[in-house]
């Protein structure tokens, strides 16, 4: 059996387009890109999710790195981790550029 390893740079990208899975994931950054630190209960009042739904949300975003989180007393506060979230979308501009130059003229269906 053939093993492949993927470049680290493949692989961070492919953990990062995750978060552009799910419908929430791209509300709550949405709602932080206009709203910077953001507590949960903030994100939670504008999205039809239960504080433990969002919370999951939350978390997977954080480790992917696209949103970071600031202690503020007893209350997390969440926010773009823009520079994070701008490589992410040159990765992708990249490929763009690397793979439609040799798109056919025609589809294949």
């Amino acid at each position: 059996m053939k093993e492949c390893e993927f470049s680290s740079k493949i692989l961070e990208m492919a953990a990062m387009s995750k978060i552009f899975s799910h419908p929430a994931r791209i509300q709550i950054i949405d709602i932080l890109s206009k709203h910077s630190d953001r507590t949960c209960k903030e994100i939670v009042s504008e999205l039809p999710l239960s504080q433990s739904t969002v919370s999951q949300h939350l978390k997977e975003l954080l480790e992917v790195g696209i949103i970071c989180r600031k202690r503020h007393g007893a209350q997390s506060l969440y926010c773009i981790e823009w520079n994070k979230l701008e490589r992410l979308f040159k990765v992708y501009e990249m490929m763009e550029a690397k793979v439609f130059p040799h798109r056919p003229k025609r589809n294949c269906c």
